[in-house]
């Protein structure tokens, strides 16, 4: 197996660690050098006088590339922050940032974002529970999302942009006019989704959570009409974010995004400073207009923050309307099969909302205070979801573009040798995050749960779910790195049919759990549990489909990627279950309380990584001891050891 360093990462505490993930010069000095020179990239990518620009482009990039699984409101201000564009040739660089500076304020950028997201998640929780109150709030703070990526937003990145950077290299008035021309299509299209949707919302809340009783189905109606407006704002946020880095100025849609969370922080907070809903598991009208106007006013913000950099950049918008000729309509064949890939995703999504949500409304006719619905599946999801956002999808985005040139020059021995890096190097952390959600799922959920409305029955629900989901990290992740192995030979038609295997395996487990499960306690765990199910059997298939193509003259990364992760499971099953001995103990000792199960969550995430490294060190994997070698020579910079 190939010896490579990851590089010492200094600065401060704080962000020092997250710059490995989230600072594209970084990164990309984890990925080992080729054995030879690729010449000719697949898509433009800026030289090496640019590094500045190419952190741009790994930012777009990135948020392109995030999973749209359907998930809960609390951490979609980070899907949003999708924007930074291409520099075109002719930009001037005066003005921008240093490289590093850059690199140092989106890193600050991403932390802060993600811990105000994660926050503002748990008032959400606090304020609501995770019961059918809270269902009716996610189901229509989640529909605005889903329907802006799937008829406009899958569009945008997979078509628009790319023909943005073409435009800003080809045209003599650096894209002046197509920029106007685009967002004039895109504003109009928002505008015109938006109303329809707002129109339809009855409609479009009966088809999603139609098993929601007459009363709970009124409020979450009246919640997606507040929230619908979301489709525009999200939409003017992404576009202007891409004309923006188009401009090298990729700074204000790191941090829009914050102040998304810091509005929703401040509108849950002042709910539950007045009293919240008052014990009850309802709200009155003007309780589901605050929250619901509330949230929709971050999202706006983030929009209105992009509109006046977008001035300040000296772009000055004039709608036209001359869009034949322009290149706009041509584009879209070049996405047809990512937009069929994002259908069927959102409409598997909307099932599991439709079911999940009925189960929410038996078990509130039952009297039950337990969380077993949507909710619960929601916010289990997006604690899950993290490793794989904050890892997988940072190391890929930096190999995907040098896979694309290796793809152009006909070079299958490198994409095959990049697709083995990034399998091997997530599944270091990947592997034992998702034993450690199936070991410690019950703990980590009330630990950040388990407050305010969320009583402790409805956090061990949640608990229940992201142990159900925990082991279907590991083919989620690696069915996410083999993607980006079509994607690198320009092949969206493939994903598509690995989207028609996992939807059809996801939808097959959600309609048999909620039609075979009498009681409301396990059909929606099983639903969870089947999602990682429907990515294992989407990896098998892209693998399958993936190995001729690397096999005529390189061999797939099979036998060798295959023994490192039979290693990797082999050493975390075995620190799962000593944990999961240790945090019993704890709880037997400190009880079920809150601080019982921080103990106990601590305790066992201790051992865990404990054993975990020592058995990979008894093993001697590579990728874990390169890891806990860096983590070694970071801990002595910083305390200057």
């Amino acid at each position: 197996m190939e010896q490579f360093e990851i590089p010492g990462v200094t600065g401060d505490w704080d962000t020092g660690m997250l710059r490995l993930v989230a600072d594209p010069q970084r990164v990309s000095e984890l990925i080992p050098p080729r054995r030879g020179p690729v010449q000719g990239p697949a898509v433009w990518w800026p030289p090496e006088e640019q590094p500045e620009v190419a952190a741009s482009v790994v930012s777009q990039q990135r948020a392109v590339a995030e999973p749209s699984a359907g998930s809960s409101s609390a951490g979609r201000s980070s899907a949003g922050s999708s924007s930074a564009g291409i520099s075109s040739a002719g930009t001037s660089s005066a003005g921008r940032s240093s490289p590093g500076s850059a690199s140092a304020a989106m890193a600050a950028a991403t932390l802060v974002s993600r811990i105000s997201g994660m926050f503002g998640q748990l008032l959400q929780a606090a304020a609501l529970g995770s019961s059918v109150l809270a269902t009716t709030f996610t189901v229509g703070n989640t529909l605005p999302n889903m329907i802006y990526f799937l008829l406009i937003g899958g569009a945008l990145n997979a078509v628009f942009v790319p023909q943005l950077v073409a435009a800003t290299r080809r045209d003599p008035d650096g894209g002046a006019a197509y920029v106007d021309r685009l967002l004039t299509l895109v504003f109009c299209a928002l505008l015109a989704v938006t109303a329809l949707a707002m129109a339809a919302a009855p409609w479009i809340v009966a088809a999603s959570a139609g098993g929601l009783h007459p009363e709970q189905r009124d409020l979450a109606v009246a919640f997606t009409r507040y929230c619908l407006p979301q489709i525009f704002f999200y939409g003017v946020f992404a576009t202007v974010g891409q004309v923006l880095g188009a401009r090298g100025r990729f700074g204000p849609t790191a941090w829009a995004p914050v102040l998304n969370n810091v509005v929703v922080i401040a509108v849950f907070a002042g709910f539950i400073a007045v009293g919240g809903t008052g014990g009850g598991d309802t709200l009155t009208p003007a309780q589901s207009m605050f929250l619901g106007v509330g949230t929709t006013s971050g999202v706006a913000v983030q929009a209105v923050i992009v509109l006046w950099f977008l001035r300040r950049a000296g772009i000055r918008f004039r709608p036209r309307f001359d869009w034949r000729g322009a290149g706009l309509g041509a584009a879209g064949s070049l996405a047809k099969w990512t937009l069929a890939y994002m259908l069927i995703g959102q409409a598997v999504n909307i099932l599991v909302m439709h079911l999940a949500s009925a189960v929410d409304a038996k078990a509130a006719a039952e009297h039950l205070t337990s969380a077993v619905g949507y909710a619960a599946y929601s916010r289990a999801q997006q604690v899950w979801i993290l490793p794989q956002s904050v890892i997988t999808v940072s190391l890929l985005t930096l190999l995907l573009p040098r896979m694309s040139r290796a793809a152009a020059e006909d070079d299958p021995a490198a994409v095959r040798d990049d697709l083995s890096f990034g399998l091997r190097m997530s599944g270091t952390v990947i592997v034992p995050c998702a034993f450690a959600f199936l070991a410690l799922g019950p703990q980590i959920a009330a630990v950040l749960f388990g407050h305010g409305k969320t009583h402790p029955e409805q956090a061990q629900g949640i608990g229940y779910m992201l142990a159900a989901f925990g082991l279907g990290l590991v083919p989620f992740s690696a069915q996410y790195v083999i993607l980006r192995g079509f994607y690198a030979f320009g092949d969206t038609r493939t994903p598509f049919t690995v989207g028609l295997v996992t939807g059809a395996v996801n939808a097959a487990v959600a309609i048999t759990a909620s039609l075979t499960l009498g009681d409301t306690h396990w059909p929606v765990v099983v639903m969870a549990g089947g999602y990682g199910l429907s990515a294992a059997a989407g990896l098998t298939w892209s693998v399958r489909r993936l190995r001729p193509r690397l096999t005529a003259r390189a061999a797939a990364p099979g036998r060798g990627v295959a023994r490192v992760y039979r290693r990797l499971v082999a050493v975390a099953a075995l620190a799962a279950l000593i944990d999961r001995c240790a945090a019993q103990n704890v709880h037997r000792l400190f009880g079920d309380a809150l601080a019982g199960s921080l103990l106990a969550a601590a305790a066992g995430g201790g051992v865990l990584a404990g054993v975990y490294v020592l058995s990979a060190k008894a093993l001697r994997i590579t990728e874990v001891d390169v890891l806990t070698r860096h983590l070694r020579r970071r801990f002595a910079a910083l305390t200057g050891h």
